[in-house]
């Protein structure tokens, strides 16, 4: 089995494949997952990931077993959870949203299934609510990850985003500690207060990240030059670039794009009035 990047790769593309597979007989209705972004954190980075990653609030943990360890965590937002669970048709085991494991489950022994003849297989998953305590997860994965992101569509319920998390030094042996501990394998989640739980934990863990300090550039457009053009370039040189002077520039957050604006003039200084952005959560995310 290939290690490091590529394994991450293969795993990746074998989560999404199997997702598109899998998850439209068990939803009854066509679902779509498209990867976004893909990429590795470690230290300080993969705090601040998982700090942001339990606004997902429902996760759904299993353990790699094989020739590579470690675990993987799905993440789905509480809402969509919900939908997940009231339409994967699965029998009551005891344990808390059958639904949705049922679909995690299938998801990934499918994703380990395309592995081929390697020796690699994916446990059933935990699930772990984390608006009862997003500490959970990263008491389970460590801190070196690799985070993927993706949008995901159900026809007729939603589009949103979900989240894969990789952890090659991951173990579920502290939620089983925790278990045998409470004797309460998952505490329940609690339906009149979930929705406060949820804005309570996302407020948490966001105003942990609000005094780092991020570089901001407004970027009014970007072109592609051969190298000899770009070595003839000198005083008075016009670069066209591939925006129109009406279109909004594009403002990057650590070389991100987080939203777009027009140009105006304050006190004699260039500014940009903000016209477009997302929601506080996929703000936060993308300046991970």
């Amino acid at each position: 089995m290939e290690t490091g990047d590529r394994f991450s790769q293969i795993l990746i593309e074998n989560f999404v494949a199997a997702w598109n597979e899998v998850a439209p007989e068990l939803l009854d209705r066509p679902s779509k997952l498209i990867s976004l972004s893909l990429r590795e954190v470690a230290g300080e980075q993969a705090n601040s990931a998982l700090a942001v990653a339990a606004t997902w609030s429902a996760a759904f943990a299993a353990e790699c077993r094989g020739t590579l360890g470690g675990m993987v965590v799905l993440l789905f937002k509480t809402e969509d959870d919900a939908a997940l669970d009231r339409l994967v048709k699965a029998e009551g085991d005891g344990g808390m949203r059958p639904g949705t494991r049922a679909l995690a489950n299938a998801v990934f022994a499918a994703a380990a299934q395309k592995f081929g003849d390697q020796k690699f297989e994916i446990s059933n998953a935990r699930h772990l609510d984390l608006t009862a305590d997003e500490s959970r997860l990263r008491a389970i994965v460590g801190d070196q990850l690799l985070v993927g992101t993706f949008s995901l569509a159900v026809e007729g319920e939603f589009e949103t985003q979900v989240l894969l998390l990789y952890a090659p030094q991951g173990t579920l042996a502290p939620i089983e500690t925790e278990a045998k501990r409470r004797d309460d394998p998952v505490p329940p989640l609690d339906q009149k207060g979930a929705s406060a739980g949820v804005r309570a934990a996302a407020t948490r863990n966001i105003e942990r990240l609000l005094d780092v300090e991020l570089d901001v550039v407004v970027r009014f457009g970007a072109t592609v030059m051969p190298l000899r053009d770009v070595v003839r370039m000198g005083v008075g040189t016009m670069v066209e670039l591939n925006r129109t002077v009406d279109e909004p520039v594009e403002i990057l957050v650590n070389g991100r794009p987080l939203a777009r604006g027009e140009v105006v003039v304050v006190d004699g200084y260039y500014g940009v009035r903000i016209t477009e952005i997302g929601s506080p959560a996929d703000r936060a995310f993308s300046m991970i």
